[in-house]
Order: structure tokens, then sequence, then C-alpha cells
């Protein structure tokens, strides 16, 4: 199984700190958020190579964070500049661009770059294996407001996924999909479309949608979502 994780974005609601530092190489408790993620999927029993799509424009600082940080695993920084215009655009235009150019036809973990988590990444990847479907890691945070934010989740008695919608007004649960995706190479096709405006999130509802069996694990413990400033130094404080 293929890994790839997604340091786009312009980190903006977190500027002027992202002006200067991709959002992705923001520290926590002492190295980059990044080196925590690859800190995780480097123990993995289950997973091979590892890309990490990072934006262009910080090509000399993603370049000393693979030259500084070193792992087990193979892993290609694969920079953005020569993407399409004409592409899917966002995080689902990523996932996109990386499966064709590197002609992936494996299983596929996908996560975003500003997510941290404590959970072992071979938990959710036995998960997914058990079931042989995509399976998306979800997490209860315990407030409809705070699930508004996000794509909310609603699972059958099986964890199938039975519903995904992307940040409603009123969510139903307070059930969130994190960006922590094991796609099934059965799946993987579904990125041919180009009917995706720009959040990775838009496969999982179009599977869901045109009934494609969806799993979702549920996890406990801490996940960081780092899009605010709030959100930095929540993670700064209990990662």
């Amino acid at each position: 199984m293929k890994a790839l994780i997604l340091t786009g974005g312009k980190g903006s609601r977190l500027y002027p700190l992202t002006m200067v530092t991709p959002k992705a190489l923001l520290d926590i408790k002492g190295k980059p958020m990044l080196a925590h993620i690859l800190d995780n999927l480097d123990g993995s029993r289950s997973l091979q190579d590892i890309s990490v799509v990072y934006p262009h424009e910080f090509d000399s600082q993603f370049r000393a964070f693979e030259k500084y940080y070193q792992y087990t695993r193979n892993i290609e920084f694969i920079s953005d500049v020569d993407r399409d215009i004409g592409e899917m655009p966002g995080s689902i235009g990523a996932v996109a661009y990386v499966v064709k150019n590197k002609r992936i036809n494996d299983d596929l973990l996908v996560i975003a770059g500003d997510n941290l988590f404590d959970f072992k990444i071979d938990n959710f990847l036995n998960f997914h294996q058990d079931r042989k479907k995509t399976s998306i890691a979800v997490y209860d945070c315990g407030d409809k407001k705070k699930a508004s934010r996000f794509g909310v989740v609603e699972l059958d008695k099986m964890d199938r996924v039975t519903r995904f919608e992307e940040k409603p007004h009123h969510p139903k649960t307070t059930l969130v999909g994190t960006l922590c995706y094991a796609l099934s190479n059965h799946d993987l096709h579904h990125l041919e479309k180009k009917t995706f405006k720009e959040n990775a999130g838009e496969l999982i509802r179009h599977l869901v949608e045109n009934n494609n069996p969806i799993y979702g694990f549920k996890f406990s413990g801490k996940w960081f979502d780092i899009g605010t400033p709030e959100d930095l130094d929540r993670a700064r404080r209990e990662f």
C-alpha cells in the first residue's frame, strides 16, 4: 500500500505565519507537523512508498526538511509546479494528479499535512484491509456547532457510511470525517471524472451517494485539524 501526504493550501487563516513557513512545517513540540505524521507512517507494517505533495513556493524549505529528517521508508517529495492549470484544483486535484502521474494502482492512504492524531496508523489500515473497501477515519467532536466546520458522517451498525455531508449548517451527528482516507484501488478511477471542485471530501461523498461501500474507522484520543491560530496553539499545548 502506498501513502500520500497533502501539504498544499495557502493556510491564509494562519497569516502571517504561513506567509514565510508552509503550514505542514510549522513547529509542534520541537519539530514540524509533517515530521510527526511521517513518524507515524514510518512505523507502519503495511505501507511501502510515501509521497509528499508540496507547494512549489516553498521548495527550499521542503528540500531542507527532506535532507534533515531521515526515515526507513522511501519518501518522494513532489512539487506541484508541474500541475496543469486545467486540472482539478485543491486537495482533490492533488490526489488525482499523483494517481495519474505516478500510475498508482494500489490502495492509497491519503492524509492531510495539517492533521495530527495519536492513533497508530496501522490500526486504521488493518480496519481498511479487513473490509477491503475505501475507509475514512472519523472522530466524534462532541459538538454540532464544531461539527459544521467539517464533513459530517453518519454510520450504520456495521460502520458503513450512509451519509457524508460537507460543512452542513445543521449537522445530524457530531461524527466528523478527517482527511485520513484509505482509498481502495477499485475506487481510484472515479478521479478521472473531473467533476470535483476542490475538496478531497467530494470523492467520499460521491462514492457514498453512488452506493459504493465506504466504512468509517472511529477513533478516540487526540485529533487536531490545524486551520486557525487557536488550533495551532491547542496542538502546541496538548499534542
